[in-house]
């Protein structure tokens, strides 16, 4: 009886295997079409800029003095950045003077003091990052560095995009969007968004009206 039954259980499934085959659907090649897709995509125009710095110091201390709100959006071809620089060519330095020989920051009114200037905005965190000069000796304008790292350069960078080179980008496990890819791969703002400034203004801050030629400037990363 055992085997009989074995035998109805073998013929069944024969019975599925030979109707699973007779049922299943035959395969065809696909059908492939190209579809053109063409299209534009213009400006978004660009950033714009609103704000002063004007200050009046009554004591001695760390002040912000002053900010620059960003406006608009830019779309311009990348590699693009948007650096802050002072061009302060009326500074004359005193031979043999104890303070900075940079040109760099504010200027006092005889053209001989300087008071250094930082910027911070939101791509810097709390960090506050020294205004460079783009008179100075020291000054190194930014470009990509070939290995994986941040690179030398003296620049004030606030925005930018700079994709050229992916391993520089993503990092060293070269996975982009990961905690240690190099941020000017991607490091845009959406807008508005603040630039603010600060001084110290210390025992030796010399007393008299200051100045500076600063800049906000969107350029082309060489």
């Amino acid at each position: 009886m055992r085997e009989k039954n074995n035998f109805l259980k073998l013929a069944v499934c024969l019975v599925v295997l030979q109707t699973g085959f007779l049922f299943y659907p035959k395969l065809t090649p696909a059908v492939k079409t190209e579809i053109k897709t063409v299209g534009t995509v213009p400006s978004f125009g660009t950033y714009s800029f609103r704000g002063s710095l004007n200050f009046n110091v009554t004591k001695p201390g760390k002040f912000e003095i002053g900010k620059i709100t960003v406006f608009g959006t830019y779309n311009g071809p990348y590699p693009w950045i948007m650096r802050v620089y002072t061009d302060n060519t009326n500074f004359m330095p005193i031979a043999g003077s104890l303070k900075s020989k940079s040109r760099a920051g504010l200027i006092s009114g005889d053209g001989q003091f300087t008071i250094p200037l930082k910027a911070n905005c939101q791509n810097f965190g709390e960090d506050w990052v020294y205004v460079p000069d783009i008179n100075d000796r020291e000054y190194k304008p930014y470009s990509p560095p070939k290995e994986v790292g941040a690179g030398e350069y003296t620049e004030c960078i606030i925005v930018g995009i700079d994709p050229r080179n992916a391993d520089w980008v993503s990092g060293r496990d070269r996975t982009l969007f990961t905690d240690d890819d190099n941020p000017l791969g991607d490091l845009t703002l959406a807008t508005p968004f603040d630039i603010k400034f600060s001084a110290d203004f210390n025992e030796k801050t010399i007393k008299g009206n200051y100045t500076s030629n600063l800049y906000i400037e969107l350029i082309a990363a060489p």
